[in-house]
């Protein structure tokens, strides 16, 4: 079946006035969608190293040593818009998959249609990004500068040029975005919950062992760079913190990290927990019926080859085949999964929340003693 004209413009990412600034910009386009990243991040991180050298002192050495900033403007702001593209096909892609393998029949496709529409428009309504923009700009008015980050305060107490600049325009572009991503996420958490409501045909026999469900599991996995994204300012806070303790108690350096990845995955995949029910009814519904059917297989095949004289030779008889092939299927079906989850994507999803942190272990060359002492605290 072939996806309606309304699921082909399905999108959670292509609305909003940040997306319309960046489509006059010509930046959001799957093939520039880097390239406008990366002049982004740089017009963010270049005025504030400028800021900090013509302020002077020791200034700018304090803000090269600061990893946290360079992390959130190098890695985690490029990130962010970049994604975006990669996002929208996976999403897009799975929101048709409902319809391309008649997941939801002639009954709810309609209702699917009407659903695809609202949540667009969600994503699309302006008042939403401006209340997220109006949010991280009030609170960045009222944060004050890091007396623990030098480079942020001038003499007077007061936020530094550098410092001001980070706090009033970079760091709050770098909420916003995150928090565009998260109202994203629930826009689309909210799809998920009113599709696992409609009249599904899951298929219990299905092989990727979800009914059919399984590319759920990898659209999801597609959140991962986002994932990545705010792990990068987690660890380096962590290891500005902890930097001290790592070789004392490494578990206290590494659990925040970890945590998060743990909270990470269940944030992402939760959402398919909607889908449960839809799973047990499928599953309830095909095992007494699958049975039966293997059972009269079986008999038929007892009775022809145990029961009387077999006619033929069994070599290459088709009914060994039969008997091998529906085992296999039987077995599938036993297996089906309650939780369409997939464990490539949940590695992919808690790597990302841990590579920030595997990363700085390398640079800071503690990567091995931090390993080596975990092991040791286990044993």
């Amino acid at each position: 079946m072939e996806s309606s004209g309304t699921l082909t413009d399905f999108s959670l990412v292509r609305g909003g006035p940040f997306q319309t600034l960046g489509r006059g910009l010509r930046g959001v386009e799957p093939g520039r969608s880097g390239l406008f990243a990366l002049v982004l991040a740089l017009g963010c991180w270049g005025p504030l190293v400028l800021l900090a050298w013509m302020q002077g002192g020791s200034a700018p050495r304090l803000l090269v040593r600061d990893l946290q900033v360079h992390g959130e403007l190098l890695l985690s702001l490029p990130v962010l818009v970049a994604a975006g593209p990669y996002i929208d096909r996976r999403l897009g892609a799975a929101a048709r998959q409902f319809l391309r393998a008649s997941l939801v029949g002639e009954r709810g496709r309609g209702a699917l249609e009407a659903l695809a529409r609202r949540c667009t428009r969600w994503c699309d309504s302006s008042c939403v990004e401006l209340l997220i923009l109006g949010w991280v700009i009030a609170f960045a008015w009222l944060t004050s500068p890091d007396p623990s980050r030098p480079w942020q305060v001038s003499d007077s107490a007061r936020p530094s040029l550098a410092g001001g600049w980070y706090l009033c325009v970079a760091q709050p572009l770098v909420r916003f975005l995150v928090l565009r991503w998260l109202w994203r996420g629930v826009v689309w958490a909210v799809f998920l919950l009113r599709v696992s409501r409609l009249p599904l045909r899951l298929s219990f026999t299905h092989p990727d062992q979800s009914g059919g469900l399984g590319f759920l599991a990898v659209c999801q996995a597609s959140f991962a760079p986002v994932v990545f994204a705010v792990a990068v300012p987690v660890a380096a806070y962590s290891f500005r913190v902890n930097a001290g303790a790592i070789t004392e108690s490494p578990l206290d350096y590494v659990m925040p990290q970890v945590l998060y990845a743990v909270l990470a995955c269940l944030a992402v995949f939760a959402p398919l927990a909607c889908f449960f029910r839809p799973l047990v009814a499928a599953k309830r519904r095909g095992d007494p019926w699958y049975s039966a059917v293997a059972a009269h297989h079986s008999r038929e095949f007892e009775d022809r080859w145990f029961q009387q004289k077999p006619e033929g030779s069994p070599l290459g008889s088709p009914d060994f085949s039969s008997l091998a092939d529906l085992g296999s299927s039987f077995m599938v079906a036993r297996k089906m999964k309650l939780f369409p989850w997939d464990q490539r994507g949940l590695l992919a999803v808690g790597a990302a929340g841990l590579a920030p942190l595997v990363i700085l272990l390398m640079v800071d060359r503690q990567f091995i003693a931090v390993v080596n002492q975990l092991r040791q605290s286990m044993s």
